[in-house]
């Protein structure tokens, strides 16, 4: 086997172990989310609090190496930080701050939708301005929607859109694993 092979071995096991374990958590959170939504609220926010911590730590040093002159990087900033910070607080005080993880939830989905209309000018109309335009717009009416309903009624649709999303989630990167598992006998076979 060439070094190439393992290398290539290597990372194909490597991804469908993370594929499945992601796939396994966020199934089992989903499912949890709902059938005990009262219960597993803490864990499953537990849970989407460490995946925030790395999206918002990814975020964060994405934007601070990307740094440039002019560019939108303080958004990408600003938003990393948020995640970070919303990330945090629903690892380590999940019961006592759902309200203002709401507010920031909202307030996250408020600056995606403007960082996606500054960037959707930055982007030629025949490489897919209209979509980004849509995302951003999406982005902004969501946001709006968690500021007029209020944490309350948020927390318990949330709930049941997050349960949904899990179940998705989950089954996506599931099959992904396999996938990967059927990469990986491809590559075996050839040697």
């Amino acid at each position: 086997m060439t070094a190439d092979d393992r290398s290539t071995m290597d990372l194909l096991r490597g991804s469908r172990i993370t594929a499945y374990a992601i796939g396994f958590v966020s199934l089992a959170a989903g499912i949890a989310l709902l059938v005990w939504p009262e219960r597993s609220t803490v864990v499953v926010a537990r849970i989407i609090g460490i995946l925030l911590i790395v999206v918002g730590f990814g975020q964060s040093a994405e934007a601070i190496t990307t740094h440039r002159r002019g560019s939108y990087w303080g958004l990408l900033l600003l938003r990393g930080l948020i995640n970070l910070g919303v990330g945090i607080a629903l690892v380590f005080v999940p019961e006592k701050s759902t309200s203002l993880i709401v507010w920031l939830i909202g307030l996250d989905f408020l600056i995606t939708g403007l960082l996606g209309f500054i960037v959707s000018f930055m982007v030629p109309k025949d490489m897919g301005r209209g979509g980004l335009l849509l995302q951003s717009i999406i982005s902004v009416l969501i946001g709006v929607v968690f500021f007029w309903a209020g944490p309350d009624d948020i927390k318990n649709f949330a709930a049941v859109i997050a349960g949904i999303i899990l179940l998705l989630l989950g089954i996506l990167f599931l099959a992904s694993g396999y996938q990967l598992t059927k990469a990986r006998a491809v590559v075996i076979s050839r040697d």
